[in-house]
């Protein structure tokens, strides 16, 4: 079996989790294995988090991966009740920072090593995320373009300085131990789907900096493990959680937040008479909807402003349900 080996192990160096997200993405996890394995920085510890696949992804990891630690979700919990259940595990193991890794993505030389620099230049960072071109050429990708045109200059620069932005791209965000213990966990009501960006802003509530590694560089295929069958699903998903990120602004009142959301389906309604008509009641359900979450929305939005932690009580699954393979062996 091959061995895979590192450049370097620098001394003080902060240790890091790599919590891959995966959920039959089996065909993105040995390059994705490999260039973490061979970025340059040593000391880390990947575990893939699995939600219940069923297409050998797990057989797979341990048998050629036998320094991946393998978390095993009993049914497919989604994005931020796995990733909840896994940091404190990370943490135990030693590890100051923590990166949440969807299966799809792939990094380019010294990200890693990068990320870790800037990491440790402030201890006011909490948060950080590489800047990311697209899968097939070397242009700023979408997410770059379309929520940090400002970064764009200081990514093909190279900039040694970290840009502080309002959020990072959850599909590969690092989060400090002293960050994540003051904040709280992903909020599991926005379970899939702006729950980055809603623990971002929890953190900058906070006080912490959110920053962009412009010379951390990485490409997100987006989408890669997602059943496309679904995507009227996905959509109304989507759609629904913006909403309610926006009526959750703890740095505004809520009811400039109200505000903000039905100016928002206005703006929406608008482009969906003139694109496509059809999408108006969509538009329209999705919003009636929220409206009639609005005393859990408030609730969230009082707990976020007050700087409170969010509870996983209400999370799909619980630590009992949470299987570690490592080095091809079961324990609880």
């Amino acid at each position: 079996m091959e061995q895979h080996k590192n450049k370097y192990d620098p001394k003080g160096e902060h240790r890091i989790g790599i919590l891959i997200l995966n959920c039959n993405g089996k065909r993105w996890l040995i390059p994705l294995f490999d260039a973490l394995l061979s970025n340059g920085y040593q000391n880390i510890q990947i575990y893939l988090v699995d939600n219940a696949s069923d297409d050998g992804s797990v057989e797979l990891t341990v048998e050629q991966y036998p320094e991946v630690a393998v978390i095993r979700m009993g049914e497919n919990l989604g994005y931020s009740t796995a990733y909840n259940l896994t940091m404190p595990h990370a943490f135990d193991g030693g590890c100051e920072w923590v990166i949440l890794a969807n299966n799809d993505v792939r990094i380019e030389p010294d990200c890693l090593s990068e990320l870790a620099q800037i990491a440790q230049s402030d201890s006011n960072i909490g948060v950080l995320g590489p800047a990311f071109l697209a899968w097939e050429s070397d242009d700023p990708n979408y997410y770059m373009v379309g929520n940090h045109p400002y970064a764009i200059q200081a990514m093909k620069s190279k900039s040694f300085d970290p840009v502080d932005v309002e959020w990072v791209e959850g599909s590969f965000l690092m989060v400090s131990r002293r960050c994540f213990e003051a904040v709280g966990p992903l909020d599991p009501y926005l379970n899939f789907y702006w729950e980055e960006a809603d623990f971002c802003r929890r953190a900058r509530r906070r006080g912490w900096r959110v920053v962009l590694v412009s010379r951390a560089v990485a490409r997100h295929y987006a989408g890669g493990s997602i059943n496309q069958q679904n995507s009227t699903a996905i959509g109304r998903l989507k759609l629904r959680n913006y909403y309610i990120y926006k009526m959750t602004d703890p740095f505004q009142s809520f009811g400039k937040n109200l505000r903000d959301a039905t100016y928002l389906l206005l703006v929406n309604l608008k482009a969906a008479r003139s694109a496509r008509p059809s999408s108006l009641i969509h538009e329209i359900r999705v919003f009636g909807k929220v409206i009639r979450e609005i005393r859990h929305i408030y609730k969230k939005w009082a707990r976020d402003r007050a700087g409170t932690h969010p509870s996983i009580s209400d999370a799909q699954g619980s630590l009992k349900d949470v299987k570690v393979i490592c080095d091809q062996k079961e324990s609880l």
